[in-house]
């Protein structure tokens, strides 16, 4: 059981075969051994595959385990389209009633998914699909004209109760995200969107770096807590200003699809955005920060040259050319940047939990 990687510790003790303190104490005998490896040179030629495992990191890389291997991937795929054609052939035939129905059906794959096959990555999806179908049921059921506080809140209490049978990490972000609808539901009217989309963001993102403080090491739930917590907040934010602040228009090209349309000075404005957020993920060394705000990033890129002269297909190319060298640069080049950057940080003290030494 000691010989086990910590990817497969975390996993047995998520599956209740090992407690807390197993944990820890297995976690800790692995280190040790992998220590006494790295202080004797002639192990290398002797090692198990789980020596190999462990010189193969480089360090805190943001492990994901929630995906094992491309089963999982296609599996979720599947559950995808699966989700799309239930949502698509329940309002054909009438929405309402049918939806709580659909999310179900959605729970027990979720049973089967979560619990039996402790496949993370298809549970995740079919956890999403489940906060959608009950929400779109319960509005349509108990809305009744009124402002959807019943509906969310609701779907809050079964996004709850869905975390207390699979204990899965993005479940955090599925109650965050059905307490934002309850924000809206109750200031909706009050405050403009653009600035509860932000103040919901920074709130999420406040609780994320709490769970980081308690995990440094980016080792236990409270990182895994963290990681969708990080994922949810940055698109919010970005997203937020760009309705709050841009004011951005909404033209629909051929008279059907939306789309929006940004001025050179209100894309360069995102970038400036994206950029700040760029260096906030380093200094907290959270790459999903980042991921998750991508889009926007091209997006703004592509308004940037679309004066140039060029035509859509060259706009559209450079865009990925420069979004693409972009993230690779700083994806090779991020733990160097990380050491740059803490030089001008404080790290001692409370902060060293913020800004966690790389």
């Amino acid at each position: 059981m000691t010989d086990l990687t910590p990817e497969q510790i975390s996993e047995a003790l998520e599956a209740g075969i090992i407690d807390a303190a197993q944990a820890r104490n297995m976690r800790a005998m692995f280190a040790k051994r992998a220590a006494k490896r790295a202080a004797t040179p002639s192990a290398t030629t002797t090692t198990s595959p789980t020596a190999n495992f462990e010189l193969a990191l480089i360090g805190d890389e943001e492990n994901m385990r929630f995906v094992r291997s491309f089963s999982d991937v296609f599996i979720a795929i599947g559950i995808g389209l699966l989700a799309l054609g239930m949502l698509t052939t329940l309002g054909i035939f009438g929405g309402g009633a049918l939806y709580l129905a659909g999310a179900g059906l959605l729970w027990l794959m979720c049973e089967y998914f979560g619990r039996v096959k402790r496949a993370h990555l298809p549970t995740l999806l079919l956890a999403f699909a489940y906060l959608i179908f009950v929400h779109k049921g319960l509005s349509a059921i108990l809305n009744m004209g009124g402002s959807g506080l019943l509906p969310a809140f609701v779907t809050l209490l079964a996004m709850l109760l869905f975390y207390w049978r699979f204990r899965l990490p993005f479940s955090i972000a599925l109650i965050a995200l059905s307490l934002i609808m309850i924000m809206f539901a109750v200031l909706g009217g009050t405050i403009p969107a653009g600035l509860l989309m932000i103040l919901s963001g920074l709130a999420l993102f406040i609780v994320a770096l709490a769970y980081d403080s308690r995990d440094t090491d980016r080792k236990t739930r409270f990182a895994d807590n963290a990681f969708w917590l990080h994922f949810t907040a940055a698109p919010l934010i970005i997203h937020g200003l760009a309705v709050y602040i841009l004011k951005p228009e909404v033209t629909k090209i051929m008279g059907v699809i939306p789309m929006v349309q940004l001025g050179k000075t209100d894309a360069l404005f995102m970038l400036v955005i994206i950029g700040g957020l760029a260096l906030v993920s380093l200094a907290i060394n959270r790459r999903a920060l980042l991921v998750s705000s991508l889009g926007y990033a091209g997006f703004a890129i592509g308004f940037l040259m679309k004066d140039t002269g060029l035509n859509f297909g060259s706009v559209i190319a450079l865009t990925l050319l420069l979004l693409g060298g972009g993230i690779v640069f700083l994806g090779v080049g991020w733990h160097g940047a990380r050491k740059l950057l803490l030089f001008i940080l404080p790290t001692k003290g409370p902060f060293a939990t913020i800004f966690p030494p790389t």
